[in-house]
């Protein structure tokens, strides 16, 4: 970062969004595998077992996009951010099937 930050660079708003915003996803996605962590699964039925490592490896997939996005794209130009994309929309499916799961676990508790 510090070849960015140079007092000449000191001026590019777009550039200082860029890696504050991906900053934020990193802290988010954190968050998220804290409380994917915190889950407990003890389905014994596969389609529940399926659905928690796909979910699980979204997340930790998105983590790793996230930093790659943190140190590739910060170049002020905001139409090329697809570390970025990749990593909301990978984000967002994980928690979609955290979801999905956990519904077809109280869907199975209750039947």
């Amino acid at each position: 970062m510090a070849e960015y930050f140079k007092p000449e660079h000191m001026d590019n708003l777009v550039m200082r969004m860029q890696i504050r915003a991906n900053h934020i996803y990193i802290l988010f996605i954190a968050l998220l595998n804290i409380v994917a962590y915190r889950s407990n699964f003890s389905s014994k039925d596969k389609k529940t077992y399926v659905l928690e490592i796909v979910f699980r490896l979204f997340l930790m997939l998105s983590g790793i996009f996230a930093l790659i996005a943190f140190l590739k794209e910060h170049t002020g130009d905001l139409s090329v951010r697809t570390w970025t994309l990749l990593t909301v929309i990978l984000s967002v499916t994980a928690i979609g099937l955290l979801l999905l799961n956990e519904l077809f676990n109280t869907l199975r508790r209750k039947s």
